[in-house]
């Protein structure tokens, strides 16, 4: 008699805890995956946190950092980058407090700086500042797809050229805000290890383009960075092995303050 009533309960209860366990597990990677960190990248370094270009800047400011991920800091452990970095050198150096606006966007390139810029919304501090200091390029350079020779060869000018001009247009609509305002561009540097000719070829003839639109003006000057990052990418670079570190930033900002100064 107990034998006919225990065995279909022993029976019921191990499929129902066999559901339940199986339910379990299911549910537990459900849940791990949900809490992966998206990987961060550029087109591969994309950051985690959101921009947008509805940014809160200041109408007036001694200094200005516009373009992309660079100029917005991404990377920097202290979330301070190039531009707050260098505004504290120049305070160091003479005990004058200076004022820093920031509209950069990550994942800019140059056609949506020029968008930025021609949208009138940052008119007042563009028109108000005395130093602009521009990163943009990394992105327009970064979207290449390396195919055939022939191929990515001029699909780099025809890149090039586009961003040159959208470069040249933006420069135009700052100076039409703002004749006498410093700008610097700051260069492009390379951040992967491994040696490879043809992008080292395509970063310093993009430099060299750059670095010659800012030699037609006195007012605007280029900060190279290819040098400064070429032998110490275990230093400067982030955890995403792209965007400097705080190490980095610094580098630049003492560029900056190295040139400018």
């Amino acid at each position: 008699m107990f034998k006919k009533i225990i065995w279909p309960l022993i029976v019921t209860s191990a499929s129902i805890l066999s559901i339940l366990f199986l339910y379990g597990f299911i549910a537990s990677i459900t849940v791990s995956r949900g809490e992966e960190e998206p990987v961060s990248s550029e087109d591969q370094t994309e950051p985690v946190q959101e921009f947008t270009d509805e940014l809160p800047v200041a109408e007036v400011s001694d200094i200005l950092v516009m373009g992309d991920s660079l100029g917005a800091g991404v990377g920097d452990e202290e979330n301070r980058g190039f531009g707050e970095r260098y505004r504290d050198l120049l305070t160091e150096a003479d005990g004058e407090e200076r004022t820093l606006a920031n509209m950069s966007v990550p994942g800019y390139e140059a056609p949506q700086l020029l968008e930025q810029i021609e949208s009138g919304e940052f008119d007042s501090a563009i028109a108000s500042t005395e130093l602009i200091i521009i990163s943009i390029g990394g992105n327009d350079l970064n979207r290449l797809q390396i195919e055939d020779e022939l191929t990515i060869s001029l699909e780099f000018e025809e890149t090039l050229s586009t961003y040159i001009g959208n470069l040249e247009a933006s420069i135009e609509a700052v100076r039409a805000l703002n004749p006498e305002a410093q700008l610097a561009l700051i260069g492009l540097y390379n951040p992967y290890r491994q040696e490879n000719p043809e992008l080292s070829r395509f970063l310093m003839e993009w430099n060299f383009e750059t670095q010659l639109l800012a030699s037609g003006d006195d007012r605007i000057t280029h900060i190279p960075t290819y040098e400064l990052f070429q032998y110490h990418l275990d230093d400067y670079l982030s955890f995403d092995q792209f965007h400097p570190n705080g190490a980095g930033y610094q580098a630049i900002a003492e560029a900056l303050d190295r040139i400018l100064n």
